[in-house]
């Protein structure tokens, strides 16, 4: 039987006590957390997802320095992903980091050069990947019923919020573009299947009371000519779809008020006529009424899988030796497409109400 993996975390605040400490302990045969570090001594105790025996330092450096830590789990600001990622992997650690991997693609680059020289050891958080309704979406897509995919719609609303934390701020790489845009790239990159070869982007602050941005729009077209409408918001008073796929013979939308996949398409049956359109005298009617076409109308049901999923792959990979599913060039091109956005944009922070 395999032995379970030592983890320390670095930060314990929302990501790490709420997400990283919690959704280990939901694999105990699998993970131990015998470490934590926060550099605020009062986030340390009194922590029901934390072991009592669980060593406490309010230095990184220290967790990462303990010899019973395998595996160091990275929930610190955004700044701190990197200099303390490439610490813990020249220690000889294996680390798994939260999104974003890097605050820039020069940033991004310089940690992929220490993880080549660490094969295996780098896990890039990209947790979104396995929710249930984009894994069951992709399903749907491969079993080609939609027919050549032509346009995808991913649109994620964090309600009306004026947030007013860190992750709001640009002296900390704050903004929903690096907070959700990770997340919601990399499921467009996915979907698309090809590298990106062109990019229009709009990002901009809004309502947030921080500096940062609150409301972004990405457009990618990829080299295989499929287009990716992507739209991440905190300025949404009334969300709706997160997804829609559209395919030469159908659709497929995603909206978590319907809590199900619903398709229409065209029945497989129904092959396409070779027609011409009317060049003269047309029917009165708008449409075509020389090929009957019948459709198929589907609600699929969404599987559940939980956040925790990620770290499944994380202890097959760590003890068993399997691929991780989340390349590391993969995350490094979802944060070069960040930074592009920001470019492209011309994105400067919106002064803070302080």
């Amino acid at each position: 039987m395999n032995q379970a993996i030592k983890v320390g975390i670095l930060g314990m605040g929302r990501a790490g006590l709420g997400m990283h400490a919690r959704e280990i302990a939901e694999y105990p045969d699998r993970f131990e957390l015998v470490a934590i570090a926060d550099h605020d001594p009062s986030r340390l105790e009194n922590l029901s997802a934390v072991p009592e025996q669980a060593k406490r330092y309010t230095s990184c450096e220290e967790l990462i320095d303990d010899p019973a830590v395998e595996l160091v789990s990275i929930a610190l600001r955004h700044p701190d992903h990197v200099p303390y990622a490439i610490r813990a992997l020249e220690a000889g650690k294996y680390v798994n980091i939260d999104k974003p991997i890097a605050v820039n693609y020069e940033e991004a680059l310089k940690l992929e050069a220490c993880a080549r020289r660490h094969p295996g050891k780098l896990f890039a958080r990209q947790n979104r990947r396995f929710e249930g309704p984009f894994q069951k979406a992709r399903q749907l897509i491969s079993t080609g019923v939609l027919g050549k995919i032509t346009l995808i719609k991913l649109h994620r609303a964090c309600g009306y919020c004026r947030r007013n934390d860190w992750m709001t701020m640009t002296e900390f790489a704050g903004g929903l573009l690096t907070n959700w845009g990770p997340h919601v790239i990399d499921q467009a990159l996915q979907l698309i299947g090809s590298p990106v070869a062109d990019m229009w982007a709009d990002v901009r602050s809004v309502i947030s009371i921080g500096d940062g941005d609150d409301q972004i729009k990405l457009l990618l077209r990829g080299e295989n000519g499929i287009v990716a409408d992507l739209e991440i918001s905190g300025t949404n008073a009334k969300p709706g779809r997160e997804m829609e796929i559209w395919g030469e013979r159908g659709t497929l939308v995603y909206d978590p008020t319907v809590g199900a996949i619903e398709m229409r398409f065209v029945d497989p049956e129904c092959k396409f006529k070779p027609l011409k359109p009317h060049r003269e005298n047309p029917p009165m009617e708008y449409g075509n009424f020389d090929e009957k076409l019948t459709f198929i109308e589907q609600r699929v049901e969404i599987p559940f899988i939980p956040m925790s999923e990620i770290w499944k792959y994380i202890y097959e990979s760590v003890r068993n030796g399997k691929p991780f599913p989340i390349r590391l060039e993969e995350a490094v091109e979802v944060v070069r497409l960040c930074d592009e956005a920001f470019r492209l944009s011309g994105f400067k922070p919106r002064a803070s109400e302080a």
